[in-house]
């Protein structure tokens, strides 16, 4: 699909960059009916850090989709099932799966096996996933 074939012709931290721009809208349909989102803001500004050459493991940023403290994206979306938000949070929560998996591919870090499952498909998803939302 279109955001796939974008996006695999860059490098993996130029990905986090076009990927931040879309977070950056996912989040402002989120705090259209969900002011307080700190899970999508914490979301956002993790996929802009690490396209930005930050230093952050894959762990952590797949923490904030679950994290042991049951916090994160993939709780929000759950809690926004029905809701006008609901969309977004599934969108955001793709997003930054990918972008775990692009982390975890480059520090080397183990993957989890969730994440291990991503790979370049879940962008023809998350294209789905961006054309519902309009």
């Amino acid at each position: 699909m279109k955001l796939r074939a974008e996006l695999i012709a860059l490098p993996p931290r130029q990905q986090a960059r076009r990927l931040a721009a879309v977070a950056a809208s996912l989040v402002i349909q989120i705090k259209h009916t969900e002011p307080h989102a700190p899970e999508a803001e914490a979301a956002l500004a993790a996929i802009h850090t690490w396209g930005d050459g930050g230093v952050l493991t894959g762990r952590y940023i797949s923490d904030l989709v679950y994290s042991d403290e049951e916090r994160g994206t993939l709780r929000r979306l759950s809690e926004a099932a029905g809701k006008p938000s609901e969309g977004a949070w599934n969108a955001l929560t793709t997003a930054v799966m990918y972008v775990a998996w692009l982390v975890y591919q480059e520090t080397g870090e183990p993957m989890p096996g969730d994440v291990n499952e991503v790979g370049e498909d879940i962008l023809d998803f998350l294209d789905e996933q961006l054309a519902q939302l309009g």
